[in-house]
């Protein structure tokens, strides 16, 4: 098959590798399409400790069921399914609640182990999700990351009437901002430094965008909501610089939710935590409800999908990684097309 292989930090290559072999409750899934995540960018940078090359990165994928064993309920030669690319044990605590996101014998695709930028995966049968005819691969390939979206929202408590910042204007925090829109936040406020993203939000009927590369956006943000602050924040880049701003910006009694990553270790001023009563709480991935959730969304055509999206091939995968990058690419979401 072919694949685009992460090989060292900054470098992608296209390579012919042998086709994987289903293990016991596997199938083969052709792969369709697959998304690129903010932590696969991350880990083309060479910043991601636990993607070791060579690796095939990429989590946010669907594809045609390409072979499936006798038994296995509802899985059939040619069916269309995303991937729930959480692979966890199955039995503990966390597994037993629908909590499989926390298992601590997590392992995930493109992270742990060979992802979706290839013609072919190899996937438990158990993390397939039949998605209907009227969904392309493409569109499909978004569940995951709404989902992702979904889960950081359902942290903030109750959005509906108040007001959120989201900090980080990459997949995520885009979609977090629909989210949080959607389930009826009064005002949503992005901050980001690239003017191309921030301008094509407004598809999204962002009420307010601040550029922060033209200065600390605290003051900005601070007048936009009468020096009160915000009812929730969303971190969706994991810096000091940002989640310290996050924590400036929120109410008194308002909640913050990190879920960017982009530094491991962040010191930032705890005072307004204590102070203020601030609700810094942490969102990793979703959980299979989250997942249904963003099928049924992207199913209703919530999602303006198509204007968001470009689509690519892995022959570009490299250019594709450079340009997002730069840190200033007009590119809001990339997906292969395989």
């Amino acid at each position: 098959m072919k694949a685009l292989v992460y090989t060292a930090p900054r470098r992608l290559e296209m390579l012919e590798l042998a086709d994987p072999v289903p293990k016991d409750g596997e199938v083969l899934v052709r792969v369709r399409a697959a998304g690129v995540c903010g932590s696969d960018l991350h880990g083309f940078l060479g910043r991601s400790k636990k993607r070791v090359p060579p690796l095939i990165l990429g989590h946010e994928f669907t594809g045609e069921v390409a072979a499936s064993k006798d038994g296995d309920p509802g899985i059939a030669p040619g069916g269309a399914v995303a991937v729930y690319p959480i692979v966890s044990c199955g039995t503990c605590e966390y597994c037993a609640s629908e909590r499989e996101h926390l298992c601590p014998a997590r392992r995930v695709y493109g992270l742990d182990f060979h992802g979706g930028l290839a013609e072919y995966a190899a996937v438990p049968s158990r993390c397939l999700v039949p998605i209907p005819a009227s969904m392309s691969f493409v569109e499909g390939s978004l569940i995951e990351p709404l989902a992702n979206a979904i889960h950081v929202v359902r942290r903030c408590h109750e959005v509906r009437g108040r007001t959120g910042l989201v900090y980080g204007a990459g997949p995520i925090g885009m979609l977090c901002a629909f989210v949080a829109r959607h389930q009826g936040a009064r005002v949503i406020i992005v901050v980001d430094r690239n003017a191309h993203r921030l301008e094509r939000l407004k598809e999204l009927a962002v009420d307010v965008t601040i550029d922060s590369s033209h200065g600390n956006p605290v003051a900005s943000l601070l007048e936009q909501t009468g020096g009160r602050g915000v009812d929730f924040a969303i971190d969706a880049v994991g810096n000091a610089e940002c989640r310290q701003n996050s924590i400036t910006c929120t109410a008194s009694g308002g909640t913050v939710i990190c879920i960017g990553l982009e530094e491991e270790i962040c010191s930032v001023d705890t005072r307004p935590v204590v102070t203020r009563e601030v609700d810094v709480r942490g969102a990793y991935a979703y959980s299979r409800s989250d997942f249904a959730q963003a099928l049924s969304m992207l199913d209703r055509k919530l999602l303006p999908w198509s204007r968001l999206v470009t689509k690519t091939s892995l022959a570009q995968g490299q250019a594709i990684f450079d340009d997002l990058a730069t840190g200033n690419s007009s590119i809001l979401k990339a997906v292969f097309e395989i």
